[in-house]
């Protein structure tokens, strides 16, 4: 009986280790479009700069976000929104490699870290995210294609992510200006 007893425990013990760990992955990744989420890209993400930081890589942080997604809501519907936030997510999926940290920071915006890219490479980037936003975008069947406007950050800036974020987010506020002629 004792045995039995000990054996059940040991079954529980590790349904609880198995339900923890599923659990862990759980609340790191987002929802909508399976990528990490905020917490998940800023734990990865960090770690990934500290190694690249200490082998001297060269990297670029971009910060993305869809343009007009209120506009889209209101229009359509938050359906529809929430379609082309996962559009956004696969093109990212597609631009970038399995190497890459990918993450929905919340809302339209995302964070990418491309460790090994370079600055020369930025206007091929964005090139490829719009003819993937294209693809997706009939894909899904959307009445619109969908439209990003992306900043970066060298990663030779810092070693910290949230330096390199905030260095992107106002390359990306630069980007949002000139795209809406608010220049």
């Amino acid at each position: 009986k004792t045995i039995r007893h000990a054996k059940s425990l040991e079954s529980t013990n590790q349904d609880l280790i198995d339900s923890n760990t599923n659990l862990r992955l759980k609340s790191k990744i987002d929802e909508l479009t399976s990528l990490l989420n905020r917490r998940g890209f800023m734990e990865s993400g960090q770690k990934v700069i500290s190694i690249a930081t200490e082998i001297d890589m060269s990297g670029i942080v971009f910060f993305a976000d869809l343009d007009g997604l209120k506009q889209i809501n209101d229009k359509y519907g938050h359906e529809i929104g929430d379609t082309a936030i996962k559009v956004q997510a696969e093109s990212f999926k597609k631009v970038f490699s399995k190497n890459d940290i990918i993450g929905r920071l919340g809302g339209d915006e995302f964070g990418i870290i491309s460790v090994g890219a370079k600055r020369n490479q930025l206007d091929k980037i964005r090139l490829k995210i719009d003819m993937y936003n294209q693809i997706f975008s009939k894909q899904y069947e959307l009445p619109f294609v969908v439209s990003t406007s992306i900043g970066f950050a060298d990663l030779q800036k810092s070693s910290v992510l949230r330096n390199l974020l905030a260095e992107a987010d106002k390359s990306l506020y630069e980007e949002k200006s000139k795209k809406h002629g608010k220049k």
